[in-house]
């Protein structure tokens, strides 16, 4: 019993030490934002690919 309450008070101080910190001093992103082209990719159903596995005609890779 006394091994579980340990772990119970372990857990306890290590969620209130995670919350305290992400409170206190937050993580700063270091991502940005970046522009992506979009790409028009014309779908063309007549030109079949004969190395291209369809398991079924709705299926593109």
């Amino acid at each position: 019993m006394r091994t579980l309450v340990m772990l119970a008070v372990a857990f306890v101080l290590a969620t209130g030490a995670f919350w305290a910190t992400m409170l206190t001093v937050p993580p700063q992103s270091v991502a940005r934002g970046q522009i992506v082209p979009a790409v028009h990719i014309p779908l063309v159903r007549e030109t079949m690919d004969p190395d291209r596995y369809d398991a079924d005609g709705g299926d593109v890779f």
